[in-house]
């Protein structure tokens, strides 16, 4: 059995600088955005977080040939194709009762093939568990339908105001084709998706029973050592030193991470430090919008009205 950390949340919440850190603990391999492993990893070649790109990696290489005696060509589009059956757009059939029975039992080869997938990340790298990135509630549900994987989730959320205001930046992708940007969405939009995904989330946790944490980015950057010590604790990990300093600055390694924010690129000495612009920069009309269309989800998970 694979244990799989599955972090979960809307972008932009802090699940990256997650990874990150929890990537330092050496019983866990963290894989970034895995979902997006067969387009972004191999059929693009983007970079992989060491800097290679992917298919030039050699961690993900011996992964590969371990899983399925080397890259799987001719499935690689039906792979793709088959991952975006567990999209956002499917989360209103994926919530039904019957779901976890009866949803896309056609595609029991591909879940097998994501088994075969995370089973050598672990053996590869010489951890116990894989952390995965990807965040999609509907990536959990296929996770969820995977036999041999035991699936606990983080839960990461972060004050919706401030997730609206770092889609609006205009930030730079160095992963992406044509030197491209990060993608930007309106406030409006980006509150819906924040309380869709999360609730989705929550409602997929709950119908399967299984080992759960919600964690706030903001708790996170105040106490990152209690925050991460009970992501430690969820993974069945107590009692492992939590690899952060006194003065809250992480030693980041080269890592393999598929796809996800441009800090996964990082390295050498890291703070931890609240990016918290929002409340300077973002206008009181935007802040208003986030606020309603958030509510009350946001006012569930601790945000009060005008606290910006």
């Amino acid at each position: 059995m694979t244990r799989v950390l599955y972090l979960a949340g809307w972008g932009r919440s802090g699940s990256t600088m997650l990874e990150t850190v929890l990537n330092q603990v050496p019983e866990l391999v963290g894989g970034g955005e895995l979902k997006f492993i067969w387009r972004r990893g191999l059929l693009q070649n983007r970079r992989c977080s060491c800097g290679m790109p992917f298919r030039d990696c050699a961690f993900w290489s011996k992964v590969l040939v371990e899983a399925y005696t080397g890259v799987p060509e001719s499935r690689l589009e039906a792979l793709d194709a088959a991952s975006e059956r567990f999209r956002t757009r499917h989360l209103p059939s994926l919530l039904l009762p019957a779901a976890p029975r009866r949803y896309a039992r056609d595609l029991d080869w591909y879940r097998a093939d994501l088994a075969a997938l995370y089973r050598p990340m672990v053996t590869v790298s010489g951890a116990r568990h894989v952390v995965d990135s990807s965040k999609f509630p509907s990536y959990l549900f296929a996770l969820l339908q995977t036999p041999g994987l035991d699936v606990r989730v983080v839960h990461v959320v972060r004050d919706p105001r401030g997730v609206a205001y770092s889609w609006q930046r205009d930030k730079a992708d160095p992963d992406a084709p044509g030197n491209g940007r990060m993608p930007k969405l309106p406030p409006a939009l980006t509150a819906a998706y924040w309380s869709a995904w999360n609730v989705a989330t929550e409602r997929i946790v709950r119908a399967n029973r299984i080992p759960y944490l919600r964690l706030r980015y903001e708790d996170l950057i105040a106490d990152p050592h209690r925050a991460v010590g009970a992501v430690l604790d969820l993974a069945g990990l107590p009692g492992v030193p939590v690899p952060i300093s006194p003065a809250g600055e992480v030693d980041v390694t080269v890592s393999h991470q598929v796809s996800g924010n441009p800090v996964r690129f990082d390295r050498g000495p890291i703070a931890l430090r609240d990016d918290d612009e929002w409340r300077r920069r973002m206008g009181k009309v935007p802040q208003l919008v986030v606020q309603a269309v958030t509510t009350p989800v946001r006012q569930r998970y601790g945000y009060r009205t005008g606290a910006g």
